[in-house]
């Protein structure tokens, strides 16, 4: 669970969302992303940098240039991975082990807590 959530974490940056979108058009250059984004080449440099972290961007150097690309095994993988948390029920996820034991208890009492003011009974 901590890769998807280190994963989700960078896909929760709007540029690099946007970048994303564009390697799903096709492979990059640095000077071309810099110029689609409109943002200097450190900052451009920086994002791609974070994508390439959780093994979502991979870059090949041509000269003195660097082309990303998408590495889209690794976006099915982690898209598998989300979806495989979400249709989890959280009794069975080891790390959520204590949450759940509360959940149950505030279930089965059937009672909305005093902390929650303003909030009726169930």
């Amino acid at each position: 669970m901590e890769g998807l959530i280190e994963c989700l974490k960078v896909l929760a940056d709007p540029t690099r969302m946007k970048i994303i979108k564009f390697l799903l058009e096709r492979d990059m250059y640095v000077c071309e992303l810099v110029a689609v984004m409109n943002m200097a080449q450190p900052t451009v440099s920086q994002h791609l940098r974070r994508l390439k972290a959780v093994g979502l961007a991979e870059e090949k150097k041509e000269g003195q240039r660097v082309r990303y690309r998408l590495n889209r095994a690794v976006l099915a993988g982690w898209q598998r991975e989300l979806e495989g948390f979400l249709a989890t029920p959280p009794k069975d996820i080891p790390s959520m082990k204590e949450e759940w034991e509360r959940y149950q208890n505030l279930v089965a009492d059937g009672k909305v807590l005093d902390s929650c003011p303003g909030v009726r009974e169930m």
